[in-house]
């Protein structure tokens, strides 16, 4: 998380080795952007990478949904001291926002399709908004 899968970090020793074909899985530009959007959290209000990652774990729970229970991946007493800072501060409305705007998962076709404002109307006329729906608490 520290930086360690950017293209420039060749130095700093990496859990995966950077030619395995399962390290394009985790280490992607969709990846990259979500830890730079932490980075630049992080440095913002004074915390760590580390922190700011668990907080922002730990705050999905909070926000209703469900329980989330990080799961540290620790080998140090300074990563475990580090990692519960997370516990002494929470992330701002504005932040969680970014961190969730960055980490969206992009469904894609045919639910962005359908799903559309175009085709809403077309299918509900302007009623869309008044319709409320059994299978989904609003």
């Amino acid at each position: 998380m520290q930086d360690k899968y950017s293209k420039n970090n060749n130095k700093e020793p990496k859990r995966f080795d950077p030619n395995h074909p399962m390290v394009s899985t985790f280490v992607n530009e969709r990846n990259i952007t979500i830890a730079k959007e932490v980075h630049a959290i992080a440095n913002e209000i004074g915390k760590t990478l580390s922190q700011v990652a668990l907080n922002w774990i730990i705050n999905q729970g909070r926000k209703g949904k469900g329980v989330i229970i990080p799961i540290l991946g620790i080998r140090t007493q300074a990563q475990i001291i580090d990692n519960l800072g997370c516990l002494e501060f929470e992330l701002d409305t504005e932040h969680m926002k970014r961190l969730n705007e960055k980490s969206k998962i992009e469904i894609g076709f045919p639910y962005d399709f359908m799903f559309s404002d175009l085709i809403r109307k077309q299918i509900y006329g302007n009623l869309y908004s008044s319709i409320e729906y059994h299978r989904i608490d609003m």
